[in-house]
């Protein structure tokens, strides 16, 4: 099943060859400001932030008004990576399906196609060696990793994702507890079930007295001589052997 935004005029594609790149060693402002994305005012202003704060560029880039798309693409040209628009491009949902979310929230990660040697998977940075073989564990098959923005991923992870299963809501059940006496014959016999262990343990007690006196035990079934009562056993419902 292939999944589309019905606003986009033609789906995108996956840019093995990002525009501006392969771009190794161009820094990242340099690819900005060609491809006119802030003005070059914004960019030395944005890098003497990131130096004095200790950021990365590319979030100071973004507070300041670049596309976190365009930056996604701009980096994945700068490390010669391949880019996808992810919110654009017709997704496998069958594909998508083979992550669970939680899986897929917790990597970033959207398988979105497959071919015959590997599944596509939208991630932030795909030259993460260690997210590749995270995921080709997880899919049990080769995986090509494609750079896309983290937010796009996320939203198709909410959009196409497979929901996760609704928890069992097992009803509870109060405990009780089954009074039984053993007779002398080898036979065990129930005398009654009560709501709590205190109740069962006073009808235990009453019947041990009844029985030193060879008294006529009233069961929940019957009756029986005090004088075969040889012991008599409290169990939680459903613990009897």
């Amino acid at each position: 099943m292939i999944v589309k935004d019905q606003a986009a005029h033609a789906p995108a594609a996956v840019e093995d060859n990002p525009e501006g790149g392969p771009s190794h060693n161009v820094p990242l402002g340099t690819l900005v400001l060609r491809a006119g994305l802030l003005p070059l005012e914004a960019i030395e202003e944005s890098l003497r932030e990131a130096i004095k704060g200790g950021r990365r560029l590319g979030e100071v880039l973004v507070e300041r008004g670049l596309g976190e798309r365009d930056l996604a693409r701009l980096l994945a040209a700068q490390y010669a990576q391949p880019f996808v628009d992810i919110a654009e491009f017709p997704i496998d949902v069958d594909v998508a399906h083979l992550l669970s979310r939680d899986v897929a929230k917790t990597y970033c990660a959207l398988p979105f196609s497959r071919d015959e040697g590997a599944i596509a998977v939208a991630v932030p940075y795909s030259a993460d060696s260690k997210q590749r073989e995270r995921l080709r564990i997880a899919l049990k098959m080769p995986v090509r990793l494609v750079t896309a923005a983290r937010s796009d991923i996320q939203a198709a992870i909410d959009r196409v994702a497979p929901p996760e299963p609704e928890p069992v809501v097992r009803r509870k059940v109060d405990p009780s507890f089954e009074v039984f006496v053993r007779l002398v014959n080898g036979r065990t016999v129930a005398v009654d079930r009560l709501p709590s262990i205190q109740d069962a343990q006073a009808v235990a007690e009453r019947i041990a007295a009844e029985a030193r006196v060879g008294a006529t035990i009233e069961l929940r079934e019957g009756t029986v001589d005090g004088s075969d009562v040889v012991s008599i056993e409290v169990f939680e419902a459903g613990e009897q052997a």
